[in-house]
């Protein structure tokens, strides 16, 4: 199959014969997840099908929850989400009902309390998160997609978010990155680096890449962002183009 993000809209076309259609996009933080379900989602409802989107993010326990069991520097991890909700919210998706989920915000790294975001009900789901491919997400999927890519490669893109977040929070004092906007630069890539080294790293090397796995295809993603290969059956299961 070509290697685009069109042959991955008509795969889903293809597969999502029944609706509600629920779709999973996982793989390492800092991949282009997010960026592959922005492409999706209108080259969907393009096609005809009425899409939502979804991230795990959402159902993240708020960094105080976090920090009152240690599990602040755990984020990211399985123990760090409100699974039950996480569960109850795709049952209720695909059950063709719409959902209420919690808003989180990556400007302030947390959840927004006391707000809430209607997940409506749709031909086609878009589940985008990290550990969309882990269960509860997994149990409720009709097709999983892992987006992967070379890890130092991964690694590096990771940093140079993290470099662009903190330039651009210089002037966003609410912004997450915004105490490290002062710094010298050299220090916020050590910071960067050791970020992916003790956080990242270990949670794609433990929970993350194992939940490939699951996946029905897998976007393989080169250097320069583009898709380079998109491997489907039994090349996604063993990790070789077909």
């Amino acid at each position: 199959m070509a290697a685009s993000i069109a042959a991955l809209i008509d795969l889903v076309c293809t597969r999502a014969t029944t609706a509600p259609f629920l779709v999973g996009v996982a793989g390492p933080v800092a991949v282009g997840k997010t960026t592959i379900v922005r492409a999706l989602a209108p080259g969907l409802t393009a096609a005809g099908r009425s899409v939502q989107v979804l991230s795990t993010d959402s159902f993240l326990l708020a960094n105080d929850a976090l920090n009152a069991q240690g599990l602040l520097m755990r984020k990211g991890f399985p123990e760090s989400y409100d699974s039950a909700a996480m569960r109850a919210a795709l049952q209720r998706l695909r059950a063709g009902q719409a959902a209420a989920v919690p808003v989180y915000s990556h400007d302030v790294y947390d959840i927004v309390p006391n707000a809430s975001e209607a997940i409506a009900a749709a031909a086609v789901i878009l589940i985008e998160g990290i550990v969309a491919l882990q269960p509860p997400a997994a149990d409720a999927l009709d097709l999983a997609v892992y987006v992967d890519a070379e890890e130092e490669v991964v690694r590096g893109w990771f940093v140079a978010r993290f470099e662009r977040l903190t330039a651009e929070a210089a002037a966003q004092p609410a912004s997450f990155y915004h105490p490290f906007a002062s710094l010298p630069p050299e220090q916020v890539r050590q910071i960067a680096v050791a970020t992916w080294d003790t956080i990242n790293a270990p949670n794609l090397h433990d929970h993350i890449a194992p939940s490939a796995a699951r996946a029905d295809v897998v976007v393989r993603k080169a250097a320069d962002h583009s898709i380079a290969e998109l491997w489907t059956g039994t090349a996604a299961a063993t990790g070789r183009a077909e």
